[in-house]
């Protein structure tokens, strides 16, 4: 069973909110990474250095993202 995903307007709003350098941060969606824009999710357990990692949205941004994908999805930055 896929995951939460973002709208079509909200990848674009997000899009919109990039920039060039932040912290990476991935999704977790009831323990599994989450790809935002397909819903697909990784397996659970795996290795930190094969999950999916998004480069350029700051920490706002990612809290502002888990927040829109609902109340299961936490955004887990990297440092």
């Amino acid at each position: 069973m896929p995951g939460p995903k973002l709208s079509g307007e909200q990848i674009q709003r997000f899009k919109s909110q990039m920039v060039d350098s932040a912290t990476p941060v991935r999704f977790l969606y009831r323990g599994q990474c989450l790809d935002i824009v397909t819903g697909d999710l990784q397996a659970k357990g795996i290795n930190v250095i094969y999950q999916r990692h998004y480069w350029n949205f700051t920490a706002a941004t990612a809290r502002e993202i888990a927040k829109a994908l609902g109340t299961d999805v936490r955004a887990v930055l990297s440092e």
